[in-house]
């Protein structure tokens, strides 16, 4: 129960009661120039503060006396004192980013199967024809690793025999269900048939011209990508190389006769799962007083 008086009895004043932690507002009154028998149920165990504002040009002296009169089953030893805490309060910068929770893989065709024709060099140099060829790979955004595998044969005849064995993406796929790239080993892949002999470079963007056209000293090759006198085989592209474009140059070594080549081409790519959290992030640190409870 407050009660509130001033000496001089003219003008009146503000006076408030709010909960401290909540801000919620007890009691107001705009018009005051004295308070009694006002009882108030206080809803709450908490600190409150009442403030009175003059509405008067002139200081105002005045009396305050407030009364506590604790709830039946409020405890004798109840403290009512209260005293100001010195503490840190810290300001933050409030951003959101995206987080993995989960990530899963999948296969990714890049090339189906699919067979040129080289010519032998001296054929493609003085008759018609080429003895190199390139297949771009362009790879696609979140891959983790890249696998291609090819084949070559002097019997026309073979060709179609050999695409039809080519399985990488199937096999990949099927490999990725039960696990993530760890799970998959070159040899469970299957290495086509080949029964000729080819080179196959991994070339930068910028040297698969240079490649083409056999000039030999403005080109350079990437050494985990490329099997040079092999007649087929299965790469697997880890190290590098996991984004951009890339260039797959195949060279017939032979100077006289033709050969046919096959090749396919997979991605693994990462499908992650994203969730928005915040960010708190330290602006300001200042030193605040804040009113407590005290024991004495």
């Amino acid at each position: 129960m407050p009660y509130f008086a001033t000496e001089n009895k003219k003008g009146t004043q503000i006076v408030s009661i709010t909960d401290y932690e909540s801000k919620s507002i007890l009691y107001t009154n705009n018009n005051v120039q004295n308070l009694q028998g006002v009882k108030l149920k206080i809803p709450r165990t908490s600190i409150y503060k009442i403030s009175v504002t003059t509405n008067h040009l002139f200081d105002r002296q005045c009396k305050f006396i407030l009364k506590c009169v604790p709830d039946s089953e409020a405890p004798a030893s109840f403290s009512r004192n209260v005293a100001w805490m010195t503490k840190q309060d810290t300001s933050f910068l409030i951003s959101y980013t995206d987080k993995k929770t989960n990530a899963s893989f999948e296969a990714v065709a890049l090339q189906t199967p699919i067979n040129h024709y080289l010519n032998g060099g001296l054929n493609a140099t003085f008759s018609t024809g080429k003895s190199r060829i390139t297949f771009p790979i362009t790879l696609p955004a979140n891959t983790v690793e890249w696998y291609y595998t090819f084949a070559a044969t002097r019997n026309k005849a073979n060709v179609q025999a050999t695409k039809d064995q080519m399985k990488l993406f199937s096999t990949l796929s099927k490999m990725l269900a039960g696990g993530g790239p760890l799970s998959i080993a070159l040899n469970m892949l299957g290495q086509p048939p080949g029964a000729d002999y080819c080179d196959v470079y991994l070339l930068p963007t910028e040297y698969f011209q240079a490649f083409e056209r056999k000039e030999e000293q403005k080109w350079k090759y990437i050494a985990e990508g490329t099997r040079l006198n092999v007649m087929s085989g299965v790469v697997k592209v880890n190290s590098c190389c996991n984004q951009g474009t890339y260039f797959l140059g195949f060279k017939n070594p032979s100077p006289s006769y033709g050969l046919e080549i096959m090749i396919e081409v997979v991605a693994i790519v990462e499908k992650a799962t994203m969730e928005r959290v915040q960010v708190k992030t330290p602006l300001t640190v200042k030193t605040i007083k804040v009113p407590v409870f005290t024991t004495n």
